[in-house]
């Protein structure tokens, strides 16, 4: 009973991380089949990289035509901001076994990992894994979903309503922000801010994917330092 309601409660959080993963996972599916990968490419890709920037990213670079092996590691560069999830969980999931860890694990994507970061502290701890699992199986399911729609039927719905394309691609950085700004604090300010001109400054410099890196990496860090001396 504990499990099933706990699992439904996670379920109903990832409300709002639905409602941004429908339209990105759809716009992923459309990229795929534009880059000629095919309904089956796509959804394996969401299956077992499930990582939206990422995902987009390895579409784009094999498009162009660069080698598997570099689109694959520039691919594991992106992600490896995910190294900080499960670090920063760690004090709420202690009495996990290592298998719900590894499973848990897999889930954490960037907003995933901001719902969870700000609500599974109040949870029981005997209800906190099937929460995260009610959480993740929401986002997971429909990041599926949403590319499996947009690879079959993506092309036909937006030759007809061409102005969906625009809000495709700025579902998820508006999910993400909707879901920042509540944590926002003296503590977490400064690393936000060095992020996002880290990344702005990369970016506008041509080179977005070692902006997303560098922000990952240094942008927690220097919060790390100022939590230490606050």
């Amino acid at each position: 009973m504990i499990r099933s309601t706990a699992f439904k409660g996670g379920l109903k959080s990832s409300f709002p991380i639905v409602a941004g993963y429908l339209p990105v996972g759809f716009a992923f599916g459309v990229a795929a089949e534009g880059a000629q990968a095919g309904t089956l490419a796509a959804v394996f890709t969401s299956l077992f990289i499930y990582a939206g920037a990422s995902q987009f990213a390895l579409v784009g670079l094999l498009k162009d035509g660069v080698p598997i092996l570099s689109a694959a590691l520039i691919t594991l560069g992106l992600n490896l901001r995910h190294l900080l999830y499960g670090p920063g969980l760690s004090r709420y999931t202690e009495e996990f076994s290592l298998r719900e860890r590894l499973v848990a694990a897999f889930g954490l994507t960037d907003e995933v990992f901001a719902v969870a970061f700000s609500r599974i502290g109040i949870m029981p701890h005997e209800s906190r894994f099937w929460w995260l699992m009610g959480l993740e199986f929401g986002a997971y399911s429909c990041w599926i979903g949403g590319t499996l729609a947009g690879s079959i039927s993506g092309d036909l719905l937006l030759s007809h309503f061409s102005f969906l394309r625009p809000a495709l691609s700025f579902a998820l950085p508006a999910l993400f922000l909707s879901l920042l700004l509540p944590m926002l604090n003296s503590t977490t300010r400064p690393a936000v801010m060095i992020s996002l001109l880290l990344a702005a400054a990369f970016h506008w410099s041509g080179h977005s994917e070692i902006g997303i890196i560098a922000a990952a990496l240094i942008g927690p860090s220097i919060g790390i330092i100022v939590r230490n001396f606050q």
